[in-house]
């Protein structure tokens, strides 16, 4: 005849072992895990983003060309309504010399 009380602590340190060993196992699953997601994470970074920033590069430097072009017509319409407004002034003046 044995006590049951004797028995169950004679069980607690396989009990606890036996836990210990699950929570390391699901704590080494878990880094395991991490570290694939970590790699798979950079190496699809790695081929994104020299896209990205092809894209990038290409629409700033489509912008630049529309603001330099913009800008350059701009020059163009100030210097043409100068020139407008010039020879108005001087036929004014033809005709009030007149």
């Amino acid at each position: 005849l044995t006590n049951p009380f004797a028995e169950a602590v004679s069980n607690i340190p396989g009990i606890v072992h036996q836990y210990m060993n699950q929570q390391m196992n699901e704590a080494v699953r878990v880094r395991i895990i991490k570290e694939h997601v970590k790699s798979q994470v950079k190496e699809q970074v790695s081929k994104i983003l020299p896209r990205t920033e092809q894209s990038v590069n290409a629409q700033l430097e489509a912008k630049v060309l529309t603001m330099s072009s913009h800008s350059s017509r701009t020059s163009y319409v100030v210097a043409a309504d100068l020139s407008e407004m010039e020879l108005k002034k001087i036929l004014i003046e033809k005709m009030e010399g007149n």
